[in-house]
């Protein structure tokens, strides 16, 4: 007898399983980010970071808050009975960007540093699995459907995966594009605020993008996943 193969939970994805199928929409993705309040979880310390710094112009102070901020929103995590395994990756960031500003030669744009390295390796990631034909997206795919790596035999699927790939791999370059000359000219303020907007939001439309170029070439009649 064949091993069923076990089910992958693809709502972290931002796809939502229904009767009919998987389909993508704005609930969904909302909840892949943790909801409103993965959102102000994940947004809300580099917004008063920026907030704080343009109006007293301190990075102590700046700093300060941010600190504040964390403690409390950990305490508010706590309180709900949240797993705070989900917080780690942004406590270590976040301390990380704090030793950079604090640092005896650091400054207030150099919170922002943690952000182009992490840009920088997922786009160098995901160029190089398209150079060696492993695009990500589909090892992605082929992971939550269930189908491993048979999808490098049809070309059509892996012209796709690699398109959505390089669309993820630009999404990067696009955010390391406009923020570096703005840390270069330490523009402190207009870095913070532009570095908001390029993340979660543009996250979430690039999410919806790939799904709507996904949807072309894998089906749940086929794959198992993934409406038309």
């Amino acid at each position: 007898m064949s091993e069923e193969k076990p089910k992958v939970s693809v709502d972290k994805y931002g796809i939502k399983k229904t009767d009919d199928g998987y389909k993508v929409d704005a609930k969904s993705l909302l909840e892949s980010v943790g909801g409103v309040q993965g959102i102000v979880e994940a947004s809300l310390p580099g917004f008063l970071y920026v907030l704080s710094f343009a109006i007293f112009r301190d990075v102590t102070v700046s700093v300060v808050t941010v600190v504040v901020s964390v403690v409390l929103l950990t305490i508010r995590h706590l309180i709900k009975k949240r797993p705070i395994s989900g917080l780690i990756g942004s406590f270590i960031g976040i301390a990380l960007a704090i030793y950079l500003t604090v640092r005896p030669e650091g400054q207030a744009k150099d919170f922002y540093l943690p952000g182009f390295w992490q840009n920088g390796a997922y786009g160098a990631a995901l160029l190089l699995s398209v150079i060696v034909r492993y695009p990500v997206i589909g090892l992605l795919v082929g992971f939550m459907t269930n189908q491993g790596l048979s999808w490098r035999k049809d070309r059509r699927k892996m012209r796709f995966f690699n398109l959505v790939t390089l669309l993820w791999v630009g999404l990067f370059a696009t955010r390391l594009a406009i923020t570096v000359p703005l840390y270069l000219v330490n523009d402190v303020v207009t870095l913070g605020f532009v570095k908001l907007v390029l993340g979660l939001p543009f996250y979430l439309t690039m999410i919806w993008i790939s799904w709507l170029l996904l949807r072309k070439v894998v089906s749940p009649a086929v794959d198992g996943i993934l409406d038309k």
